[in-house]
């Protein structure tokens, strides 16, 4: 009865992945959850999917076809570890991640076919340039297609209390006005950053003054170092609080909790928010002069 059941389940995925078109897209994270698959599909044949170093034990997985894979945890609390995926010339880097509860149509994932990466962030080759708060507006496009891997350390997360951490943190922080962009009806402005148990939390409101929700497809963030402004790091989302959608007319607050590292005070932090397909990017550069004094290294 088991085994009928699973198969079903496996068959109810294939078919929601290759009939719903509002399958997520441009991923930099991975959701799998206890007692479900995730399902994974490419435009290409799939030659490389690496979890970890190679030799992980908390999950699971199957190629099926060549482009389809179904992961899975086996553990009971799987730690947060990174995924590489080769489908045909393109190459993701993503974050795979536990939760005891998600929604199934989180569990469904489609490796863009025309995206193009170098190193180890999977974007389109170049991204609109939005104003630059607190530093004017620059014309041109800022280029995001050559983000090499984060040398960040994974680190496994107690959801329960980051969570609370995240949710405490994220309450009435008031918006550094010189640190906000606005693109057509919504703006985002960081509020807060800290550091804590090896973690780096992140605070940011989002404002949606317009008449239609606002979706908040893939978030990114990103280390810019002054001694090589060429270069950007990405630096891997290991959790979340705040909605996914905002409402018209409402705001909310986002907290992003990575990997803790130390800036030097001429860095940046760029936060890049991906919306729906047609809207233009929320992309916000903000100084690390303004995090606390803690955050920064010794010079």
């Amino acid at each position: 009865m088991k085994h009928v059941l699973c198969s079903l389940l496996l068959c109810l995925l294939i078919t929601g992945a290759l009939s719903t078109v509002s399958a997520q897209t441009g991923t930099d994270s991975i959701l799998t959850t206890k007692g479900a698959v995730t399902l994974i599909t490419s435009g290409a044949p799939i030659s490389t999917f690496q979890i970890g170093d190679g030799k992980n034990t908390d999950y699971d997985y199957r190629i099926v076809d060549g482009n389809m894979v179904f992961l899975r945890p086996i553990t009971p609390t799987p730690r947060p570890t990174n995924l590489i995926v080769r489908e045909g010339e393109n190459i993701h880097y993503m974050i795979i991640a536990f939760r005891d509860k998600v929604d199934l149509a989180r569990l469904k994932y489609t490796l863009s076919g025309k995206t193009k990466t170098t190193g180890a962030f999977t974007t389109p080759e170049t991204a609109p340039q939005a104003p630059r708060a607190g530093y004017g507006e620059r014309d041109g496009q800022i280029s995001l297609a050559e983000v090499p891997e984060e040398t960040g350390h994974l680190i496994s997360v107690d959801t329960v209390t980051v969570g609370k951490i995240a949710e405490d943190f994220g309450k009435d922080r008031k918006v550094n006005r010189q640190y906000e962009v606005k693109v057509e009806d919504v703006s985002v402005g960081y509020a807060q950053a800290m550091t804590l148990n090896n973690m780096n939390y992140f605070c940011f409101r989002i404002r949606n003054k317009g008449k239609v929700p606002f979706e908040i497809v893939k978030t990114s963030l990103l280390h810019k170092e002054k001694k090589d402004t060429a270069l950007l790091h990405a630096m891997p989302i290991l959790y979340k609080k705040g909605p996914e959608t905002i409402a018209p007319k409402e705001e909310a607050n986002e907290v992003f909790v990575v990997p803790s590292k130390q800036f030097r005070k001429e860095d940046e932090v760029i936060i890049v928010l991906q919306t729906t397909e047609g809207k233009q990017q929320l992309v916000l550069y903000v100084p690390v002069t303004v995090f606390p004094k803690y955050m920064l290294a010794k010079q």
